[in-house]
């Protein structure tokens, strides 16, 4: 071996390890989409069971009370699915940025079913409010340890509502 051949040496030897290394990286990211896929799934179902059948008006008031029991839970400090609605767990792989995604639009489904449910007039904007203080709820609760943010969620839902999109 000449001098300096064996950084070359080296290199190559590092550059053949990355096919496995991005391959157990690809099988890690696609375990960990599943994981979050299924807890979004379950989150979802929950919180439409849990708000089904209420009276008009009731159901975002409702919202907000599951989401600061859930907040409280020793199950939210430790829930994957929250972590990567805040964001704390990085940007995942191509599978869990896919299924954060997904997941997005789902909630976004639900306050928009919500919203027309507690007969708003733009269910469509509501959502798209009501989208932005979930998340910033989660992000809140998760970081800050401040299960009570959703009480200023619901005074801003309040007066969304009132401002002529309800």
């Amino acid at each position: 071996m000449l001098i300096g051949d064996r950084g070359r040496e080296d290199g190559a030897r590092r550059a053949a390890g990355r096919p496995r290394e991005r391959a157990r990286s690809i099988g890690m990211d696609e375990r960990r989409a599943t994981a979050l896929e299924r807890s979004g799934e379950r989150w979802l179902a929950w919180l439409r069971r849990e708000l089904a059948g209420r009276p008009p008006g009731a159901a975002l008031p409702g919202l907000w009370d599951l989401l600061e029991a859930w907040f409280s839970s020793d199950d939210f400090h430790a829930s994957g699915l929250a972590a990567a609605m805040a964001g704390t767990t990085g940007n995942g792989g191509d599978a869990t940025r896919a299924v954060i995604a997904a997941h997005r639009q789902g909630l976004r489904q639900l306050l928009e079913d919500l919203a027309k449910a507690d007969g708003a007039s733009d269910p469509a904007g509501l959502a798209d409010q009501l989208h932005l203080l979930v998340e910033g709820a989660v992000v809140g609760a998760l970081i800050d340890r401040h299960p009570a943010v959703t009480r200023h969620a619901r005074e801003l839902t309040q007066i969304a509502l009132a401002g002529g999109n309800g």
